[in-house]
């Protein structure tokens, strides 16, 4: 559980959070008892939606984004090849595979703990996560459609 001091600290982080997505005027939903706020972004292709969510107990702000589509059950392993190629060439955040349910989903977490955390931290959190998402999310659908090869695939991700 947290101490006061931890939740004092959360909740600067969260204040931040919000006054930064307001400079953008960017439309959201917060939920100021969990320190959660629930957005989303229209990329090129695929919707983005995120969930950024403020944890005082581990001092850490998570940014995640469920990917809109679901893996066929015959290209799961497929997916996890996939996925590994996408995350070995990124520089900050990564996508998290569940290969039962064929979800894929995009995180990406920073410390808050002893951290004057201010708005260009979380404009790069946000907006680095969009760009990423953005760049993978349509790679993926078209992978799963069977519409590019595992190879170009890997091919894209090699090129960061």
């Amino acid at each position: 559980m947290a101490d006061e001091r931890e939740m004092k600290q959360a909740r600067i982080a969260f204040a931040s959070l919000c006054e930064m997505l307001d400079s953008h005027k960017w439309n959201y939903e917060k939920d100021e008892n969990d320190l959660t706020i629930y957005t989303g972004a229209a990329g090129d292709d695929l919707p983005i939606p995120i969930k950024v969510q403020v944890d005082p107990d581990k001092q850490l702000v998570s940014l995640y984004s469920q990917l809109p589509l679901e893996v066929p059950e015959e290209d799961r392993i497929m997916a996890a090849i996939a996925v590994c190629s996408a995350n070995y060439s990124m520089v900050d955040g990564n996508f998290d595979y569940n290969l039962g349910s064929g979800q894929i989903l995009f995180r990406l977490t920073s410390s808050i703990r002893e951290s004057l955390i201010g708005k260009d931290m979380f404009e790069y959190m946000v907006f680095i996560s969009c760009g990423t998402i953005d760049n993978y999310n349509d790679k993926f659908d078209r992978l799963f459609k069977h519409e590019i090869s595992l190879e170009e695939f890997i091919a894209f991700s090699k090129e960061g």
